[in-house]
């Protein structure tokens, strides 16, 4: 007779059917195949688990395997969206010294949304309706979408140069997610007011001579051109103007640190790090160093105010001492 394994129906020998009588074993009677008992001590075999115990140091391995992976790939993931940013600095910086190739050295216009009926110069426009008309503003309006905001990149300079609208997102940048509209804002980056006038017929007193030509520019790996900015949009629904450092009122002297402020809003998307573009075409990345530094950022990002631009004094920032060094040569500052 043929053995099956596993769990079949119980199969019962016939002895009468070999021997035509049923065989004696010291007493017990006929014997079977497979008892009941043995079935189930099979079935105990299989069934057979982990103890209360056992599951839950299993468990507790798994949680403490899940504390330490997940900082990692958050953090993995943030080191990614850098390695985009500097690709979109990169991008950005390409188109802006080939415009100033195509225009005889002038440079781009800084003023992003500060572009009029007659003086469409700046590099990024005001957010535009469905007709290419202006949206209200002071404050936005809240219907605005991230396609009126596209139609405002098309529209500036940058566009001729660079024809893709991510790259003027940093992955990083997570107001659309955690901001209401008009807040929600979709560009990441604004021209240093250090590089280039507001819009073609504007030229203001900032304290400082600011560069008109690329030919002006000297020691361009020093000198960053593009900021990341997490502007409050209330005004405009992006990040409006150029990104200013100000020098007047004898504010901002590296040789004085009590003198040392901040203006306009600046971004922290990379793990307390912000990226910045160069004249030279190169990107990098600069960790805050300063707890004062952070704080400006959140303060700027949920200022109720139309506008966001806070004088906030800080001596002795090392932050600040750094984008003093880095914004305009010194000689340049009245």
């Amino acid at each position: 007779m043929v053995q099956r394994r596993g769990f079949t129906p119980l199969e019962i020998e016939n002895p009468v059917q070999q021997s035509g009588r049923f065989p004696e074993r010291n007493g017990e009677g006929p014997r079977f195949a497979g008892s009941q008992t043995d079935v189930r001590q099979q079935h105990r075999s299989f069934l057979t688990g982990f103890t209360l115990i056992e599951l839950l140091v299993v468990i507790a391995v798994i949680a403490v395997l899940m504390a330490i992976l997940i900082p990692a790939l958050s953090s993995a993931k943030k080191l990614a969206t850098g390695a985009v940013c500097l690709s979109n600095h990169r991008s950005l910086l390409a188109g802006w010294i080939m415009y100033a190739d195509d225009n005889d050295g002038v440079l781009m216009c800084n003023g992003a949304c500060y572009d009029q009926a007659d003086d469409k110069s700046p590099w990024a426009h005001r957010p535009k309706n469905i007709a290419g008309n202006n949206l209200s503003y002071n404050p936005a309006p809240e219907n605005i979408t991230n396609e009126d905001r596209y139609r405002g990149l098309q529209q500036g300079t940058m566009w001729k140069y660079v024809k893709d609208v991510d790259v003027y997102h940093c992955p990083g940048d997570n107001r659309r997610s955690t901001r209401r509209p008009p807040r929600d804002c979709f560009r990441s980056y604004s021209i240093s007011y250090a590089f280039g006038t507001r819009r073609a017929r504007d030229v203001g007193n900032r304290g400082y001579n600011y560069y008109l030509k690329m030919q002006d520019v000297r020691d361009e790996p020093q000198y960053y051109v593009f900021v990341e900015e997490e502007h409050n949009g209330s005004r405009y629904g992006e990040n409006e103007g150029g990104w200013h450092l100000p020098f007047d009122g004898g504010g901002n002297r590296i040789a004085n640190p009590g003198s040392w402020l901040f203006y306009d809003p600046l971004a922290s998307y990379h793990n307390k790090s912000s990226t910045f573009g160069f004249a030279d075409g190169h990107a990098d990345r600069r960790r805050w160093m300063d707890k004062r530094t952070l704080e400006f950022i959140r303060r700027n990002a949920e200022e109720p105010s139309s506008h966001s631009g806070i004088r906030t004094p800080s001596p002795g920032n090392e932050d600040i001492e750094w984008l003093i060094e880095h914004f305009i040569e010194r000689k340049r500052i009245k």
